[in-house]
Parts: structure tokens; C-alpha cells; sequence
């Protein structure tokens, strides 16, 4: 119970469910890109991005001069579900 806690938890800010929204539909985003798309500056969606990646929903990875970010690949199915129903 206590981890669906901390889920939803990270989960209830719009800035985090709009980068979640950016990266479902996409696949797989630098940060720039993920900035560009929710027209937002690097510092809060950085900040944010942490925030995600801290609680294993997103996993962040560096390739060519940038931190890709996509949906973490051992995130529970059930969550998932809840971001691809909640975020379409």
C-alpha cells in the first residue's frame, strides 16, 4: 500500500503528468525535446524528471550529449495502465 502511496503521490502534479503525457506518446525524449513539447524550462522539468526517475517511473539515459528519458522498463503494468488510460 505504501508504494501506491508514493506513486500517486509523484503522479499528482500537472508538470509531472504533462512530462509523463509527452514521454507515453513519444517513446523516448531528451530533455530538450521534452522542454520544447510542454514548453517549459530545463531547471523545473529536470527537477521533475528526478522527481520520476527517484521513484522508478521514468529511467533516464545519456546518449549523445543529452539524458533521454522513457517510461522506467520494470514500471508495474497496473501503473501503466492508469498513465496510458489517464494520459490519452
Amino acid at each position: 500500500m505504501k508504494e501506491w502511496t508514493k506513486i500517486f503521490k509523484a503522479l499528482g502534479n500537472d508538470n509531472r503528468l504533462g512530462i509523463l503525457k509527452v514521454i507515453e506518446r513519444h517513446g523516448e525524449l531528451s530533455v530538450k525535446m521534452i522542454c520544447q513539447k510542454l514548453d517549459k524550462k530545463v531547471k523545473m522539468v529536470s527537477k521533475h524528471l528526478g522527481i520520476l526517475a527517484h521513484m522508478n517511473i521514468v529511467e533516464g539515459e545519456g546518449k549523445l550529449g543529452s539524458v533521454w528519458y522513457k517510461l522506467h522498463p520494470t514500471l508495474r503494468s497496473e501503473v501503466k495502465i492508469i498513465l496510458h488510460k489517464f494520459l490519452k
